[in-house]
């Protein structure tokens, strides 16, 4: 990509990121964005087609870059600590750090899209592993209905936590989310499964990184991106 285009498609993704945080994601408009990034409309429509594509593209434009770093986290983790990397927990202690701005974005109809985007991209991420812990190919229920069972649980169990004010630390969101999804989990696979399976199975599968979806809208200080 010419770096002149890469540079326009940052400022806009950036002008949105801060935007969201300030007046939420349904108040804002094309022009809004124009202004904050400084460009012309022709220049905006020469990218994106609305708002909603630009939102996506940059979920697009820095997974990459977050997930490089989550595997790089990983590996360090693994190497020293064996399978202490605990791929949901480090999930709540992201949102909640950054609740302001998660809630900001699930209004009515971004919230609708970027659950869907969301529950892709996470189920991507763990079919691999899950299908690691199968030992045959026949089990209770299909490992592809476990999968899409346990992150439609994650994710409203997480929107439960950010409607509720989080009142629960996140150590024991983790703690009961295992607690209410490893039965069904093994009861799925037909076997006992340990939590250190699933942890290690998330850090050495390419694409980990539920933390990057997240990480993806702030930057290393844990500000907005744009801000």
């Amino acid at each position: 990509m010419d770096r002149r285009i890469g540079r326009t498609r940052k400022l806009m993704q950036e002008a949105l990121m801060s935007l969201i945080t300030e007046k939420g994601y349904e108040a804002i408009t094309v022009q809004d964005i124009l202004d904050r990034a400084d460009v012309g409309r022709s220049t905006f429509y020469a990218h994106y087609r609305d708002k909603d594509e630009l939102l996506f593209s940059g979920f697009e434009h820095l997974r990459g870059l977050f997930e490089q770093q989550q595997r790089s986290l990983g590996a360090a983790q693994q190497g020293e600590h064996g399978a202490d990397f605990n791929m949901i927990l480090e999930l709540f202690r992201h949102t909640g750090q950054n609740h302001k701005l998660y809630k900001a974005i699930a209004g009515k109809q971004s919230g609708e899209m970027i659950l869907k985007y969301l529950h892709r991209y996470l189920y991507d991420m763990m079919i691999v592993p899950h299908k690691a812990l199968v030992k045959s190919k026949k089990t209770a229920v299909p490992i592809e209905v476990a999968t899409h069972w346990i992150v439609s649980s994650l994710l409203s169990l997480m929107i439960w936590w950010l409607e509720n004010n989080m009142p629960f630390p996140p150590e024991r969101m983790d703690e009961m989310f295992r607690q209410l999804t490893m039965p069904g989990m093994e009861a799925a696979l037909g076997r006992k499964v340990q939590k250190r399976d699933i942890d290690k199975a998330a850090i050495v599968k390419k694409d980990s990184g539920a933390k990057a979806f997240y990480s993806m809208f702030v930057d290393q200080e844990g500000r907005p991106e744009g801000s």
